[in-house]
């Protein structure tokens, strides 16, 4: 057995009395709670599937997915599972004696990378997993809800959440490597989602320059799969409320003005074409690597 390889074991042994573990399906277990209490418990009465309902069924659990996890959890959870990995080093002072150990010091810093990277892709896994057992019972409760399930597009979308969140997830490790505090990445996570809020729908002249902002990223690149209208992109959630109406024109005195016009504003000033697909894969493999072995090298450094 390699040296690598026993250090990654040690990690998944520390899991078992970690608050990381306990994140790991807390998390996903409350938004299944509140996604159930407000939008699918309702659901349950329905007499008749329409088209309008039919859609609302296939669209549902995309669109909370990227507005609720995506938009509020997810941040939280890249700023507290590195902390919550590394907090056993710090709290206890086993740096020294882990050093003093024959193996690689930056070992260490990889195999705690490792793990918080496997981490989110189970969380995500297993959100996606908890959905489609939430719409196989909420089926047969109610015949009507036995709808086929969006399977395929849910594997994609959240692919694409585990993908644009390593740059972040490499910075957080970083930092909580460097720092012996829970409040200092929690802080860096609040104050990405307030960026993620304040930008995620402002239109710029050139896309890439909102969306590879590594806080705005995992948005970006959920958002498209479940885009709707000719905004360039769709605000987030806590957001929408602050965006300009169209066609309405707003007074100094908070007065609202419906505007009339031959031409709506979408295509007389159409936005900018989003970014491509392949330039956010590209800029979250390339720069999640590269900060990942910022980390990595600095974690060699000599520790007090």
């Amino acid at each position: 057995m390699s040296a690598f390889l026993r250090q990654f074991l040690a990690e998944v042994l520390k899991l078992r009395r970690s608050p990381a573990l306990r994140t790991l399906w807390l998390l996903p277990l409350l938004f299944l709670l509140v996604e159930f209490l407000v939008f699918e418990r309702p659901l349950l009465g329905l007499q008749t599937v329409n088209p309008e309902a039919k859609m609302l069924l296939d669209t549902l659990h995309p669109k909370l997915v990227v507005a609720l996890w995506g938009g509020f959890l997810h941040p939280l959870v890249l700023a507290l599972l590195p902390a919550l990995v590394f907090r056993p080093e710090h709290r206890f002072k086993t740096w020294r004696h882990l050093h003093a150990m024959p193996l690689a010091r930056r070992g260490f810093f990889l195999a705690k990378a490792l793990l918080v990277l496997l981490l989110v892709a189970a969380m995500l896994a297993a959100l996606g997993l908890l959905l489609f057992a939430e719409r196989k019972l909420l089926g047969w409760a109610n015949p009507l809800l036995d709808q086929p399930y969006p399977g395929l597009l849910m594997a994609r979308l959240l692919g694409w959440l585990w993908l644009g969140s390593v740059p972040l997830l490499a910075l957080y490790l970083w930092v909580s490597d460097r720092i012996n505090s829970l409040a200092v990445p929690v802080v860096f996570g609040l104050v990405g989602l307030i960026m993620t809020i304040a930008i995620s729908g402002e239109e710029t002249p050139q896309a890439w320059r909102r969306d590879l902002i590594p806080w705005v990223l995992p948005y970006a690149a959920t958002e498209p799969f479940i885009h709707q209208g000719a905004a360039q992109q769709e605000a987030h959630l806590a957001g929408r409320t602050f965006q300009k109406e169209a066609n309405v024109l707003r007074l100094p005195s908070g007065k609202k003005v419906k505007t009339r016009q031959n031409i709506p504003d979408e295509v007389l000033f159409p936005p900018p074409a989003p970014t491509p697909a392949w330039l956010l894969a590209a800029f979250s493999a390339i720069a999640g690597l590269l900060v990942l072995a910022l980390g990595w090298a600095d974690a060699g450094r000599n520790r007090n």
